[in-house]
């Protein structure tokens, strides 16, 4: 059955450290004994079990490490670690991963990511649930599980893979359930429905099924699909591109643009060898396929008797074929990363397909990436509405096709799982990555997401704003808040239930998956362009962009390098500081800007941690805090700061709990009854340097 975790429980192994065999090791020319204790603490971030430790500067050989690891994390002999993969960047930085088992059986999502430089750790971080007492329930067989599922999507044509027993999370607001469960990945290529269910081996009740259907909220009846899902795909020989030519062709909301084509039977078909994109004419798809044969139905080529295509009929087409052109050549030439899966895969495009997406007749307002049992595919739609046109354009735009495309990615590196905010993450991510795909391009970039395609009659023409995600039409879904819980988000605590989770034919958004998203988008807008105001929480900030051009690549390594799949915004604003680490050093600008960007949209501490002077420095670094964890938020400040000085306490979200107390030097006992358990964060002002400290109070 299942085991309630509390995330106080979940913390209980930072304090489990044992103690192993001493290892010399040369700091700075000098020898110095370590052992398990001397090695940092681990940072809890999450009740789904998200942490993280940096070894900055400490010389810990990664061999240590490994020799010692469950001691570190407090686990014991039911728990094992499995080499995943390895990879050294272009930093010369090494990321190993390892999946968690308990008792040999795959815990869902949790990955150990241990990054290391020259034998040297650097960072650690992942996910891990380190006290599991769980009855692991005798599997139920794939035909009963097939079985359930099937009645679940209502026998819609539905194929199978990926059938595994494993151990699941499912958030409930301060506690996490595990449940021992058979996972099934299930697709219907018929109504373009896709989620991996995960149904309890005792109940045999679907307890969690995520969604690999990526919508993009425009009205209540309106939306775009993306179906994703991380899975191995092989790599398609590319054809020796001697028959490809160069066109100039007209696209729909772009004019002439530079696209490659290839010679086909006396004409030119919308196909470039070079970057393995094929782009095909969908009409005839009657929603017909199989993982066997992919789409079927009438696939056409579409063809034209020169090289450039100039038709009106095919402008659509065209505009689809050069953004995924500009896509792959801004992953390749920006992140050196080659197809959505870095490994050169093929790309097919379908123009004009007809959606048959149960419950919703909105026959071609979707455009979406199918990656699902081996059929990789994007699919778009021509913008017809319920049978009417004027509504919307063709869903053909750069940044929507670059926004569907970054899924792909989103999928094969962190796989962010597309509910509550790690799906808000999901889809801020798609977004980020769609617009700096158009601002590669280079051709009248801009904020907005998706201009031109909705009619200003549905009250805008564009889906979302990422300079002022606060501006959107209500009527295509486009409002969304600018700061964490905020003015227009949407609650995403355990009392948000996902859709169809159980059967809740609500439409919250998967808990706000788009909604919520706004908030990364103004981060990274923020980051990139600059800016100053006051947030939702009444914090003043004051942003200096640094560039799209910087701001991409840390988005693009806190993906890619950092996350998993349970992140939220905590997360992403402690990895992302990791991110900027790596690539811009300790002490750089920078650094400071993401910090700066995570305050004004309300993620964080506001902490200015670079402007602290050594003196101050040292004061500030050498203030103790016990007992650590605090019984009824009863603990003692023990500062030796001469100054003036105060301290504030805020939950991990950045939200004010304690208001500010003089802090003397000497001892500071502090009351905090009435905060509730969990992890907070100190903050200390000592004549304008600031530092925080983590409190566990329970």
């Amino acid at each position: 059955m299942k085991k309630t975790t509390t995330l106080i429980k979940a913390l209980a192994f930072t304090l489990s450290v044992g103690f192993a065999p001493l290892v010399l090791v040369n700091a700075q020319d000098k020898k110095t004994v370590i052992s398990v204790k001397d090695l940092p603490k681990i940072s809890i971030s999450s009740a789904m079990g998200n942490f993280y430790a940096s070894f900055n500067g400490q010389q810990i050989p990664t061999d240590f490490l490994m020799d010692n690891l469950k001691k570190w994390l407090g686990t014991d002999s039911n728990h094992t670690f499995e080499f995943v993969s390895a990879k050294t960047d272009d930093l010369g930085i090494k990321h190993s991963v390892f999946q968690h088992y308990y008792k040999n059986v795959k815990v869902a999502d949790e990955l150990l990511l241990i990054h290391e430089k020259d034998g040297k750790v650097t960072y650690v971080n992942g996910e891990l649930t380190a006290n599991i007492n769980l009855t692991i329930q005798q599997p139920i067989t794939k035909a009963e599980v097939e079985n359930i599922v099937n009645v679940d999507l209502r026998k819609a044509d539905v194929t199978f893979s990926d059938f595994e027993q494993v151990i699941t999370k499912i958030y409930a607001g301060e506690r996490v359930d595990l449940y021992s469960v058979s996972q099934i990945d299930a697709l219907s290529l018929k109504t373009l429905q896709g989620y991996m269910y995960y149904i309890d081996n005792g109940t045999k009740k679907v307890v969690k099924k995520l969604e690999k259907i990526h919508h993009h909220n425009v009205a209540p009846a309106v939306k775009t699909i993306s179906i994703a899902k991380k899975s191995a795909v092989g790599i398609t020989p590319l054809v020796t591109p001697l028959l490809d030519t160069q066109s100039t062709s007209a696209t729909y909301y772009k004019g002439n643009q530079q696209i490659t084509v290839d010679s086909y039977n006396g004409a030119y078909r919308l196909k470039d060898n070079t970057r393995n994109i094929h782009t095909l004419d969908g009409t005839g798809w009657d929603g017909s396929g199989s993982p066997a044969t992919g789409l079927t139905g009438t696939i056409n080529e579409y063809t034209n008797s020169t090289a450039n295509y100039t038709a009106a009929a095919t402008k659509p087409a065209v505009e689809v074929h050069w953004a995924m052109k500009t896509a792959h050549d801004y992953y390749v030439n920006i992140h050196n990363r080659n197809s959505y899966d870095g490994s050169g895969s093929i790309i097919r495009n379908y123009y004009n397909i007809n959606f048959n997406t149960p419950n919703t007749p909105i026959d071609g307002t979707n455009a979406a990436a199918i990656d699902q049992q081996g059929i990789v595919a994007m699919v778009y739609g021509s913008g017809l509405y319920q049978g009417q046109a004027g509504y919307f354009g063709p869903i053909v735009g750069i940044d929507v096709a670059g926004h569907e495309y970054s899924h792909l990615m989103v999928s094969r590196t962190a796989n962010l799982a597309y509910q509550r905010e790690s799906g808000a993450l999901n889809e801020s991510f798609a977004d980020i990555f769609g617009t700096a795909i158009e601002f590669y391009s280079n051709v009248n970039p801009n904020w907005t997401i998706a201009e031109g395609i909705p009619n200003a009659a549905l009250g805008a023409t564009y889906f979302r704003d990422m300079s002022n995600p606060n501006a959107g039409s209500a009527q295509i879904g486009g409002k969304q808040p600018d700061t964490y819980q905020g003015t227009y988000w949407l609650d995403a605590s355990g009392t948000c239930v996902p859709n169809g989770i159980p059967n809740d034919p609500a439409n919250n958004d998967n808990c706000g998956v788009h909604k919520n998203s706004g908030v990364g988008n103004y981060w990274f807008y923020l980051l990139s362009q600059g800016g100053s105001g006051t947030n939702d929480k009444g914090t003043a900030f004051n942003v200096t962009g640094i560039t799209i051009q910087k701001a991409e690549k840390i988005a693009f390594r806190t993906l890619t390098t950092y996350l998993t799949a349970n992140s939220g915004y905590i997360n992403a604003y402690d990895q992302s500081k990791q991110a900027a680490i790596d690539l811009y050093g300790v002490g750089s600008n920078e650094l400071q800007q993401v910090v700066n960007a995570w305050c004004a949209v309300g993620v964080g501490n506001c902490a200015n941690l670079l402007a602290v002077d050594e003196a101050t420095k040292s004061d500030l670094q050498n203030i103790k805090i016990y007992p650590n964890p605090a019984t009824n938020g009863q603990f003692t400040i023990e500062s030796g700061i001469k100054g003036n000085a105060d301290y504030e306490i805020y939950d991990l979200s950045g939200k004010l709990i304690k208001s500010a107390e003089k802090l003397v030097k000497g001892i500071n006992k502090v009351n905090g009854n009435g905060i509730q358990s969990g992890v907070y964060l100190v903050k200390i002002n000592a004549d304008g340097n600031v530092i925080s400290k983590k409190i566990v109070v329970k």
